[in-house]
């Protein structure tokens, strides 16, 4: 708010107390504090400052930084090194702070990481590491069937099948053994290979490897292995398989120290995504995250498309749900939330962290546990172009997260503003979510449901965007929304001269409805929702007589005859050289 505000009125919002002072005439019971810099737990006597605050009836939720407050901050869901780092302990000190000062929860947007597909154009350090924050090499250690995944196979194994490949073709044909007949023996995972040796696959590396060796030995004897004699080609055969097995280890020795390397390449966030994905789909029984998610996607972007999964899938040439097929891989927006997910959840569970790094990380838990304080997850907003690619957007995604996490840590937030905006339709996203979701929404970001973020403009009372906002929310009160857990409807403020109008009488209106849970159809037979009640101003009663008073007002002027308009005393005053204003004050009198 501090950077939103005119220049003139900026001292109003120096700081978190002041920031909360704001409310005070609002007639509000609960407000919703930006933190623009975690500096701001330093103002002085804050703790006590705030608890004013809360002695005059107010209570209060911090929404902690964010990209769209200019704040550089390392994001959740990130895979470098120094992100998760970074991020984790920040987040740990705005929890610890807030929860001192008696908030309520602390916000974030879920995920404001660089979009997966933008990846690729983006130079990041290789120093990954897994969701607990361990390093990916050792992760990939330790779950050895990973590393099987990568190059095909055990070691030996692919050794074997590749040198088989090699012996059982002619000799004359051996040297031009082709990436086809190395293929044939083992298959790998090419989309990770080819980030590591810039665009060629693992089969056309051990290609090149073997023909390579096998020159610059036929070099060396000063023949080739054509003319080389039965005894010196099984001399060479023996070699070209031990050559076949070192340069595998290699490679896979070369690929472990490439994602330990603080060296910059082109996204290489993107290959621990692939890893992790690739784990939570070795072990979908238990990666709920990994199934709901992705079911929960697909399902979604079916109803929007007005189809059925199958039809869906099928339309975009999806055969099965794994990284392997390229077409779900390049969809990346079914499966990549997944992952981001997967992160978000390792920084929450820190306590089942058995890697090299257990305890680096102290956990979130007995912070959002002692203060009874949750951190709230929200939609992001994205920049214009990239509306659809951010990581993970959806509330449905957050729900899944809660249930695994525990909705005594982690809740939902709604703002259709948002969602708009990254071109998610809130109706489908409700109606698709599971029936019990409102249970787990504890906040509600109220604004007029613009599709162009930030906007945050006033809710006009009794308008088609009061409705709709209404329409909304009512079918998250029918899944528990506000019922057994509280529920905080936040009007997010923009600028300008009054950037608030009518938009808390609005919101007051749509909880009292809720409440008396009317449909949003029968919304017509309650005057009293538009800001129409007997009495007031904007009443029928009122109307009618307004309107019965000013019955022959578009007569006034077209009746010929003067009386008619100022009658005979009038008439006189006009002989008198009076005007007919003079006239009417002194009638009025």
């Amino acid at each position: 708010m501090f950077q939103a505000a005119q220049e003139g009125e900026r001292i109003q919002y120096a700081g978190l107390y002041k920031k909360a002072q704001y409310c005070l005439t609002k007639g509000v019971e609960f407000i919703q504090i930006d933190l623009e810099s975690v500096s701001e737990f330093k103002e002085p006597d804050l703790k006590e400052n705030m608890e004013k605050i809360k002695r005059m009836g107010i209570e209060f939720g911090i929404h902690s930084e964010t990209r769209a407050f200019g704040v550089e901050i390392a994001e959740l869901d990130s895979a470098i090194e120094t992100d998760y780092k970074f991020g984790h302990e920040r987040l740990r000190e705005i929890l610890d702070k807030s929860g001192d000062i008696g908030s309520k929860y602390v916000l974030i947007h879920a995920s404001e990481s660089e979009p997966f597909l933008l990846l690729e154009r983006h130079m990041q350090p290789t120093l990954l590491v897994d969701f607990f924050g361990n390093p990916l090499r050792d992760f990939l250690k330790e779950n050895s069937v990973l590393l099987e995944w990568l190059i095909g196979g055990k070691v030996d194994d692919i050794s074997e099948k590749i040198y088989n490949k090699w012996i059982t073709k002619e000799p004359k044909d051996r040297k031009k053994i082709t990436e086809n007949d190395i293929k044939d023996a083992f298959k790998s995972p090419d989309f990770i290979w080819r980030e590591l040796f810039n665009g060629v696959n693992l089969a056309d590396y051990m290609r090149r490897m073997i023909v390579d060796n096998l020159s610059h030995r036929e070099i060396n004897m000063g023949k080739t292995y054509e003319e080389m004699t039965p005894e010196e080609q099984e001399t060479m055969n023996k070699i070209i398989k031990g050559v076949i097995r070192t340069d595998l280890n290699e490679a896979l020795t070369r690929f472990l120290d490439f994602i330990q390397s603080r060296s910059l390449h082109y996204g290489p966030e993107r290959i621990a995504y692939y890893i992790v994905a690739k784990y939570m789909e070795m072990n979908k029984d238990k990666e709920k995250l990994w199934n709901n998610i992705i079911n929960s996607n697909i399902n979604y972007f079916a109803k929007v498309e007005n189809k059925t999964r199958d039809e869906w899938l099928k339309s975009k040439n999806i055969k099965d749900l794994t990284v392997e097929d390229d077409n779900f891989r390049l969809h990346s927006y079914i499966w990549v939330s997944a992952v981001s997910a997967k992160y978000i959840w390792g920084h929450l569970n820190q306590e089942k962290n058995q890697g090299i790094n257990k305890g680096k990380y102290p956990d979130f838990k007995p912070i959002l546990k002692k203060y009874k304080m949750p951190l709230v997850l929200e939609t992001p907003m994205s920049h214009r172009g990239i509306e659809e690619w951010l990581r993970m957007p959806n509330p449905t995604q957050f729900y899944y997260l809660v249930k695994e996490i525990g909705p005594e840590y982690i809740q939902m937030a709604f703002d259709l503003e948002h969602m708009l905006s990254v071109r998610l339709d809130p109706e489908k996203v409700i109606d698709s979510m599971p029936e019990d979701s409102g249970k787990y929404t504890m906040v509600i970001h109220a604004g007029y449901p613009a599709t162009l973020s930030p906007a945050h403009i006033p809710i006009p009372l009794g308008s088609e965007q009061h409705v709709y906002l209404y329409k909304m929310y009512h079918k998250l009160w029918k899944k528990g929304m506000g019922k057994e857990n509280p529920c905080y409807l936040v009007f997010e403020r923009g600028g300008g001269q009054d950037p608030i109008q009518q938009s808390i009488i609005a919101l007051r209106k749509i909880v009292e409805y809720l409440e008396k849970d009317v449909k949003p159809e029968d919304l017509s037979k309650y005057p009293d929702f538009f800001g129409i009640a007997i009495g007031e101003i904007a009443s029928p009663e009122r109307q009618l007589s307004i309107i019965t008073e000013h019955a022959r007002d578009p007569l006034r002027g077209l009746i010929v005859i003067p009386e008619e308009t100022h009658t005979s005393l009038g008439r006189a005053a006009l002989e008198k050289g009076k005007r007919p204003e003079e006239w009417k004050k002194e009638e009025l009198r």
